[in-house]
């Protein structure tokens, strides 16, 4: 009970947090009937998805030279009856028989018995545990149904069109195996019974990559040796004790199918070190047979330790030739990649299939501190929805409040400023540190005789004088981390 209230806080506060801060917020929330697994995002909450998804392009898109596209959300049937996911993509719920209520089963069990409960579970299995543990629903009270299988795809009644994206960039790109294609867009799930805000939504934006490559050549990728001593903390199927495990050596194990899949875990895992996480608050956790994905040969679930638990965030599996394969019957198109030598061959895919809300739920957890009075999120710079505040001491001080205004025109340009002059400076600070500003720079009286500035430091709160004519670098040093507010003693 005690792990449950502890968890039940964490989540809270975030949600709370994030509400008054506008951060996310309900979508259409002045209307009673507004569904549920729909979010709005603020000014500070859709600034920090942005730079999400800039470090993303960062490291997991330029630096790999990954081709980026932007894909259709809407599709004919054939498509998804081409890539299987109108006869696999389902998840199990079962029904209140008194209030009618839909509950997802393997997520229900899993919040009462705190035990992991896996989707692709037989539904009888689902069903026998339900029996078992005499649950009922947790809205009502009510008797649950037997466990049956809900397809995830939602529907839309429009016309549409669409090619292959992997023929068409062979044809234009110019394209060498191995290649990632990427993108990152809004996606929709028919979810069972979405709750907890970011972590089960019915909208909500994945960053994709797919890495396509000759499966002859699984063992061939330029600068594996730049991560093969990286360790990786992995979970295997059937343990229950986490490994760090070098990325060669996940190779020479045969732990993973070669050195292309080795290598973007890797890449994956120092992607979210970017985003603030430790190495042993994440984890690659291999799928067994019941569990993949009906195209998967291999699949490891990213998760990060939060107070919820172990959740995922990223799903990445080895899809082999079956969507290509799938799609070439579906559309009649040979989608065979064609060597300069004349040899054809059908690529296979690893794809990293991130989820940003999730993420960005989790790196709020991550980032959260509370000490009495005062809280704030301690958010990788690179990740900030403003750089640096600009405040004047008093409002009421015409002298200091033109000298703060001319200062954050001056620095506009440069950086991600917020003006404020509203309340006590405390309560400035209380603000901007709510949102995981950075640093606040404020003009006090000194700054008129000694034209210099007060800069204070987020997460230690530490201040230091600097020059108005230094501000400029002093700011651009301290926020690529090149300086820390103690080099300014």
């Amino acid at each position: 009970m005690l792990t449950k209230t502890v968890c039940m806080t964490a989540y809270e506060d975030i949600v709370n947090l994030a509400q008054r801060r506008s951060l996310f917020y309900p979508a259409s929330e002045i209307y009673q009937n507004a569904p549920a697994g729909m979010l709005n995002f603020g000014p500070y909450g859709a600034a920090i998805r942005r730079k999400m998804i800039d470090v993303w392009r960062k490291e997991l898109v330029r630096k790999e030279n990954f081709l980026e596209i932007e894909g259709a959300q809407l599709m004919p049937e054939d498509v998804f009856k081409a890539s299987g996911h109108l006869t696999n993509f389902n998840d199990p719920f079962t029904q209140c028989k008194k209030c009618n209520t839909i509950h997802r089963a393997d997520k229900l069990l899993e919040e009462v018995t705190k035990e992991q409960f896996k989707e692709a579970m037989p539904v009888g299995q689902l069903t026998a545990g339900i029996r078992e543990h005499k649950l009922k629903c947790p809205k009502c009270k009510g008797e649950l149904a037997d466990v049956r299988q809900f397809n995830m795809m939602v529907r839309a009644d429009v016309g549409a069109a669409s090619k292959t994206a992997f023929l068409r960039m062979t044809k234009t790109m110019r394209i060498k195996l191995p290649q990632g294609l990427a993108q990152v867009g809004e996606v929709f799930r028919n979810e069972i019974s979405p709750r907890q805000t970011l972590l089960r939504q019915v909208e909500f934006v994945q960053m994709e990559s797919e890495v396509f490559f000759d499966s002859e050549k699984v063992n061939e990728i330029e600068h594996f040796e730049e991560i093969q001593d990286y360790k990786i903390n992995i979970l295997r199927a059937g343990k229950t004790e986490n490994e760090l495990i070098k990325a060669k050596d996940l190779v020479s194990k045969k732990i993973v199918s070669g050195k292309i899949i080795a290598y973007y875990l890797a890449r994956t895992q120092q992607l979210y070190e970017q985003y603030g996480f430790a190495v042993e608050k994440m984890r690659f956790r291999e799928l067994d047979d019941t569990e993949r994905a009906f195209y998967a040969k291999e699949a490891w679930d990213f998760e990060v330790n939060l107070s919820l638990g172990w959740t995922e965030l990223i799903a990445n599996n080895y899809r082999t030739d079956y969507d290509l394969k799938g799609h070439a019957l579906g559309s009649k198109k040979d989608l065979s990649y064609v060597y300069d030598t004349g040899k054809k061959i059908i690529p296979h895919v690893w794809e990293t299939s991130i989820g940003l809300g999730r993420t960005m739920y989790a790196i709020l957890e991550n980032t959260y501190h509370k000490e009495g009075e005062r809280t704030w999120l301690s958010l990788p710079y690179a990740i900030a929805p403003i750089q640096a505040s600009i405040f004047p001491l008093l409002s009421n001080k015409p002298e200091l409040v033109e000298k703060a205004k001319n200062l954050f025109n001056e620095l506009r340009d440069c950086f991600e400023l917020f003006y404020d002059d509203s309340g006590s400076i405390g309560k400035r600070y209380a603000r901007m540190d709510e949102v995981g500003c950075p640093f606040c720079v404020t003009i006090d009286f000194d700054s008129i005789a000694n034209k210099d500035v007060t800069m204070r430091e987020r997460d230690s709160t530490k201040q230091a004088r600097v020059k108005i004519t230094d501000l400029r670098t002093v700011l651009f040093d301290l926020i690529s981390e090149r300086k820390t507010i103690n080099d300014l003693k």
